[in-house]
């Protein structure tokens, strides 16, 4: 039986990313800060690992200065932007999050 290699696809950051609105960011603890710069620095590391180039995201560039990457609340925007993976209307990925932390 012969095993069929996965196709190579360029797999951009913004397919990994979550994004918080700054409402969201405040509900973080401390722990669950930290948790998202590790994980988000770790998916970025591991896009640009794949070889593909990769120009830096803003919010990783944010991450590495220490400024806040909270992305403006979309529902009291005048503009309506579509971020891929962006957690809005909902707590759910707040709750993966802190499922994480406190499976730690």
């Amino acid at each position: 039986m012969s095993v069929m290699e996965p196709a190579q696809m360029p797999v951009t950051f913004e397919e990994v990313a979550v994004y918080f609105t700054q409402g969201q960011g405040a509900l973080l603890a401390p722990a669950q800060r930290a948790l998202y710069r590790d994980v988000m620095q770790e998916n970025y590391e591991t896009v640009t690992s794949l070889g593909f180039p990769v120009p830096k995201p803003d919010l990783i560039a944010r991450l590495e200065r220490g400024v806040e990457p909270w992305v403006p609340d979309l529902q009291a925007s005048e503009e309506s932007v579509s971020l891929r993976g962006t957690c809005t209307g909902s707590d759910s990925c707040l709750d993966s999050l802190s499922q994480q932390v406190i499976g730690q």
